[in-house]
């Protein structure tokens, strides 16, 4: 059972809240290193970063409406360069459902209360707002304050209403925009406008193994902690009904597969929305004519199998489209793909208890 704990918020500062948070929790439980959204000055733009040192956690910004690459693709990389050390990761709930597809897809499980590995990462989860594209991203940085646009895209969730900003599509259709699971969560929807953010630990014992009530200001009350997830549960819903409408304006939705080789005759085989999948592993490498060719058995039916369960882990993303330049609606089509696989196998990515519906 959750156990939901309070932060409060001063002078509408929640990003001042979490990263005071921060600072007293990695002190706390003795982190090694923390792997989170960094301001970067250079250049106005947000990119995961690996801190080795409290003092650095005064650029951490996870509530900037941006995403530079989805961070779980990089979270293995950063266990395996700190062996044997306290590590903790933090994540939108895109970036956790693709942290927890990636190890079912990859048969591993780097969390230590499950291994009993001297190694351990602590997920760190914050309920999203949706982010923009880098051009508009770049474009209301220029013309108004950060902590105005935070305060922004922070507020909406009070009343189930996330979007009256041009949110990147695939933010729009988001399955949950809550990290459920992750060992800790910071929840803001619905309860950031009353002054305070929620901790949320996935359950007792991890509560006070991380010793959250040293950190924090108390348990929140009822009210607050059913305000929070009913306005999750509503946002989900609302974002549902939009991948419904979208489903019947998909290429190819109507059964015309003209509509649909049209959309795919814009591709130029650049593999860049590929490599900007966190969860792809080259399903399409005989497709697209590169590697070695399978052998045995049927080599289209085989990648053809290879493709569904990629996308059947689809974490929602959106980075995919971001990173085609040739303008594709790619996020469009594979999530109305995505989620029709997924109702047929009855499958929710980014579950943590939930086994691939291909694994023994």
């Amino acid at each position: 059972m959750n156990v939901n704990r309070l932060l409060c918020i001063d002078n509408q500062d929640a990003l001042h809240a979490v990263r005071e948070f921060l600072a007293n929790w990695w002190l706390q439980v003795g982190l090694d290193a923390m792997l989170a959204p960094v301001e970067l000055v250079d250049d106005a733009s947000i990119m995961p970063q690996v801190i080795e040192d409290p003092s650095g956690l005064v650029a951490v910004n996870p509530y900037a409406p941006i995403m530079s690459c989805n961070t779980a693709c990089l979270i293995e990389d950063f266990i395996q360069s700190h062996p044997a050390s306290r590590l903790a990761v933090m994540l939108r709930p895109c970036e956790f459902r693709a942290w927890v597809e990636l190890q079912k897809r990859h048969h591993t499980n780097l969390n230590p209360a499950a291994t009993g590995s001297s190694a351990e990462c602590i997920t760190l989860g914050v309920d999203c707002s949706g982010t923009f594209s880098f051009v508009e991203y770049q474009r209301r940085s220029e013309q108004e304050k950060t902590a105005e646009m935070l305060w922004e895209g922070l507020r909406y969730g009070a009343d189930g209403n996330f979007y009256p900003r041009p949110v990147r599509q695939a933010c729009q259709l988001c399955d949950w925009p809550a990290a459920l699971g992750a060992d800790i969560a910071i929840g803001s929807v619905g309860v950031v406008t009353q002054g305070v953010l929620l901790v949320i630990a996935k359950d007792e014992l991890t509560d006070e193994r991380l010793g959250l009530s040293q950190v924090t200001y108390g348990e929140a009350g009822e009210e607050l902690t059913v305000t929070r997830e009913a306005l999750v549960g509503k946002l989900a819903d609302r974002q549902a009904k939009g991948r419904e409408q979208l489903a019947s304006a998909t290429p190819g939705a109507s059964g015309e597969i003209n509509s649909l080789l049209g959309f795919f005759a814009r591709c130029t085989l650049c593999a860049d929305c590929l490599d900007a999948c966190p969860i792809y592993d080259g399903e399409f490498t005989g497709m697209l004519g590169v590697g070695e060719a399978i052998q045995g058995g049927n080599p289209l039916l085989a990648e053809l199998v290879a493709v569904s369960r990629w996308l059947a882990s689809c974490s929602g993303c959106g980075m995919c489209q971001e990173a085609c330049q040739n303008g594709a609606f790619l996020g469009q089509i594979i999530t109305n793909i995505s989620h029709r696989i997924r109702s047929d196998l009855r499958y929710t990515a980014g579950e943590p208890h939930q086994k691939l519906p291909w694994s023994a």
